[in-house]
């Protein structure tokens, strides 16, 4: 092989480097064939002592790579080495395999961590916020019939008709239980004294029946609906002519401790009582089914079925698995970051003395 020839194959060789880079290397083994070339030896011989172009390639490309990363040291630039020193034999190549696959775990050990991490953090702020809200309940500003927070007017409940024509036919309005029946309908009410008040329309005319003359006058008549203090009632039965039927009924610090919608389809139950909370929604062969003590859920003929920490309910099961997952999250980063550390050192001594064989070798080479 000429000069020439070793020359353009070294350049070829090269290629992927910076341009500056390449010509300095050029330019380097110029000089070298030149002293060799005035020191009497024959130019074959130096092309023979210089041995394969596209392998001195290789182990320059590897040493250039190695001081880009010296340099500037990156995960990029040491990846570029890596690749560099797999590249010079099909031994490194081999070697370089479990260590490839040791990346992968450490990478899947850092996925799994945060998502970990992350998952902790969603329940456990899904466990602060219940308890901040807490389990559905009146509130106690005088008016009644509220569910849940408090805001400035607190959240209002309200019982909708399926009636596409009809807004709504129990609702909360500036302290007023205000009764809007559809036709045929028939709302029951029971006070705080154990009194019954009977609210229907017939023949688009509102009625009112009560036992006592006292409790008559708790209702007032205005604008098609029915308007009650909403404190002075305990319960609560809308009976629609479609055949649907509403219940309500609060204690007597204006908590909600029971609630019990259906129709000819769907059904929705809500308990909250001493020792007891349950929420349950049925419709057709599907139903949610929310204890203290689990979360069943079914569709046809799928079932899953979600069951508290032995001796624990729902809410602080939930709170021991996100602290659980917060800690193992926590832990797993930890030890990812203290392993990749480890890798770290070990894989620059490895890439050091890696580079110190091939500059060894390159140098013999050109001495030779």
């Amino acid at each position: 092989m000429t000069r020439k020839a070793f020359l353009s194959q070294l350049e070829q060789g090269l290629s992927g480097l910076r341009p500056e880079t390449v010509r300095e290397i050029l330019a380097d083994y110029e000089e070298y064939f030149n002293d060799a070339l005035a020191d009497g030896r024959d130019e074959a011989e130096v092309v023979a002592a210089l041995g394969s172009p596209q392998k001195l390639a290789r182990e320059l490309r590897a040493q250039t790579h190695y001081k880009q990363w010296q340099e500037h040291r990156s995960f990029s630039n040491l990846s570029r080495v890596i690749a560099s020193i797999a590249g010079l034999g099909v031994l490194n190549f081999i070697l370089a395999l479990p260590f490839m696959i040791y990346l992968i775990f450490l990478s899947v050990g850092y996925i799994v961590s945060v998502s970990f991490l992350f998952s902790g953090l969603v329940v456990v702020l899904a466990w602060g916020s219940h308890g901040l809200f807490g389990w559905p309940q009146l509130s106690d500003d005088g008016s009644g019939w509220y569910i849940g927070s408090h805001g400035d007017h607190g959240a209002q409940m309200a019982w909708r008709s399926d009636m596409e024509d009809h807004a709504g036919q129990v609702r909360i309005d500036d302290g007023l239980l205000k009764l809007e029946p559809d036709e045929g309908d028939r709302i029951e009410l029971q006070t705080v004294q154990g009194d019954t008040l009977l609210i229907s329309k017939k023949h688009d005319k509102l009625t009112v029946d009560a036992s006592q003359p006292t409790t008559r006058q708790l209702a007032q008549i205005a604008d098609g609906e029915v308007r009650i203090n909403g404190g002075a009632i305990q319960a609560l039965t809308l009976k629609e002519s479609s055949g649907d039927v509403f219940t309500a009924k609060v204690d007597g610090e204006r908590r909600l401790v029971r609630m019990n919608a259906s129709s000819s389809t769907a059904e929705v139950k809500l308990e909250a009582s001493a020792g007891k909370n349950s929420f349950a929604v049925k419709d057709g062969d599907s139903a949610l089914e929310i204890t203290d003590h689990k979360i069943a859920l079914k569709d046809g003929m799928d079932h899953i079925q979600i069951e508290a920490l032995p001796g624990l309910s729902i809410g602080m099961s939930a709170l021991v698995v996100g602290l659980g997952l917060l800690a193992a999250g926590a832990l797993g980063l930890l030890f990812s970051v203290w392993l990749t550390r480890l890798t770290w050192r070990a894989l620059v001594a490895y890439v050091k003395y890696q580079i110190e064989l091939v500059s060894g070798k390159t140098r013999d080479s050109a001495a030779a």
